[in-house]
């Protein structure tokens, strides 16, 4: 094992690790048990896995490896691999590499669940056999490489898995998800209280729809279609409540960054259900005199017909005042992505940041220019350190990513809101100490090319204690 090893899984784990990097890392695990060992440890504590503390003892039972190509008993081929999520998750790098960790355990004979109808389903794992009605015992994995899967519990809830998908049948009413997308119906009386568990959050059905994503790093993602759900975060004693059109993820780490996107009234106003309108009194403000930004990369649209408002209107305090402003928005060239840096003149113990953004042409079809798609960035010291190459590597760090036209679940341009708000908050309070933000603006993509296509932000405000 070399001396760099520990340096190599973080590299991996926070995903700046390269091609030649990430097929190190896979053959050191598939060839040294000690450093299959520590990749384990690591990989446990960066997933911070006490939000599943009681998932987490149902498999305390007595586990070992198998070497790739190994076969499994019967009833475990029937569905896969029968893996724990903990081990799969840990395992990722192994299996880009062509590898296999597999963490075995027996199977219970409970039937807690059973399959519905299937489309198009590709399992992990060669002679998958499965039939509408058949029963899914407590504690099985399923591994669904694509296609769809509906599924029914005993409680009544429905569930439609979405591969490429993990999801551990961990009880008749509810699941682990590691990996995928899942969509729960728990309409039923006896499905109350259905529970979708990740490595980030454990959502909890109050009634009576909603959609669970969990990505391989960790992150998730909850949308409410209708209803209401009680999302809980470990280490966090108020529970974040979703109502229906609600989104809200979570990006794993120690200071569990939380995303929300809400659409507002469609007025000057900016009214939203929950997120505050733009503000004048938040500690990036032109008023207070300190901060500063600037756009270091890309071009804001400049072209005499259609000009972009200059970059400052962003520390203005105010919103649009009518939903189609060019002059009142700040946006970059078509399809062109770019970084806003924003520089609060000392270091700040961030709570809240709040983006804002407006658009609907006068026919109200075209809306491409509301949707909020960007990766933020923090950084601490006195001197913003460079942007060329993979920006973690330089010393920035990732604080939340953000599309707003996935958490809106946009299929058509009239899908998507006109007035849009975002939210990032820790969900322990400050989201850490940082004197530089960095905000990494990718193109909309609208598919019309005669059409600005590039976001009408209008307003950043930063909140926190300096």
């Amino acid at each position: 094992m070399p001396p760099d090893f520990e340096t190599l899984i973080a590299r991996y784990l926070d995903r700046a690790a390269d091609a030649a990097e990430v097929a190190e890392l896979s053959r050191l695990i598939a060839t040294d048990e000690s450093a299959r060992r520590l990749y384990l440890r690591i990989a446990r504590l960066h997933a911070d896995l006490a939000a599943t503390v009681d998932v987490a003892a149902s498999r305390a039972e007595a586990t070992a490896t198998s070497a790739p190509g190994s076969r499994a008993p019967a009833a475990e081929r029937r569905f896969g691999w029968r893996q724990s999520s903990l081990a799969w998750a840990a395992g990722i790098a192994v299996l880009l590499a062509g590898g296999a960790l597999v963490a075995w355990r027996s199977i219970s004979t409970r039937t807690v669940a059973r399959f519905e109808s299937l489309h198009d389903c590709r399992w992990v794992g060669a002679g998958i056999e499965v039939q509408p009605g058949d029963p899914i015992p407590r504690g099985q994995v399923l591994q669904l490489s694509s296609g769809t899967v509906n599924l029914r519990f005993a409680s009544g809830a429905e569930a439609t898995l979405v591969g490429p998908a993990i999801f551990e049948i961990s009880s008749g009413n509810g699941g682990f998800l590691t990996l995928g997308q899942v969509k729960v119906n728990a309409a039923a009386p006896a499905a109350k209280g259905f529970t979708v568990q990740t490595r980030t959050a454990r959502v909890v059905d109050i009634g009576t729809e909603f959609v669970t994503a969990a990505s391989a790093d960790g992150q998730s993602r909850v949308d409410v279609t209708s209803g209401e759900v009680v999302v809980l975060l470990a280490g966090v004693r108020s529970p974040q409540r979703l109502r229906t059109g609600d989104a809200l993820s979570i990006e794993a780490g120690r200071t569990q960054v939380l995303v929300r996107i809400e659409s507002g009234d469609g007025t000057a106003a900016f009214r939203f259900p929950t997120i505050e309108p733009p503000s004048n009194r938040d500690l990036a403000d032109a008023s207070v005199g300190l901060a500063r930004i600037r756009v270091i990369k890309g071009t804001l649209h400049t072209t005499a017909l259609i000009p972009s408002g200059p970059v400052e209107l962003l520390l203005d305090g105010r919103g649009q005042s009518q939903p189609n402003s060019p002059a009142e928005s700040v946006f970059f060239d078509n399809n062109a992505s770019g970084l806003l840096l924003l520089d609060l003149g000392r270091v700040v113990a961030l709570s809240k940041i709040n983006t804002y953004s407006w658009h609907q042409s006068p026919d109200a079809v075209n809306r491409v220019r509301a949707v909020q798609k960007f990766t933020l960035y923090g950084f601490a010291g006195e001197v913003a350190p460079g942007t060329e190459g993979v920006l973690t590597e330089n010393g920035w760090v990732q604080l939340a990513r953000v599309n707003s036209d996935d958490f809106f679940h946009v299929m058509n341009p009239v899908d998507r809101p006109a007035q849009q708000a975002c939210s990032i908050t820790g969900a322990l309070g400050a989201m850490g100490r940082y004197r530089y933000l960095l905000w990494a603006v990718e193109p909309t993509q609208g598919k019309n090319p005669q059409f600005l296509n590039n976001t009408f932000y209008t307003e950043f405000d930063v909140y926190g204690t300096p």
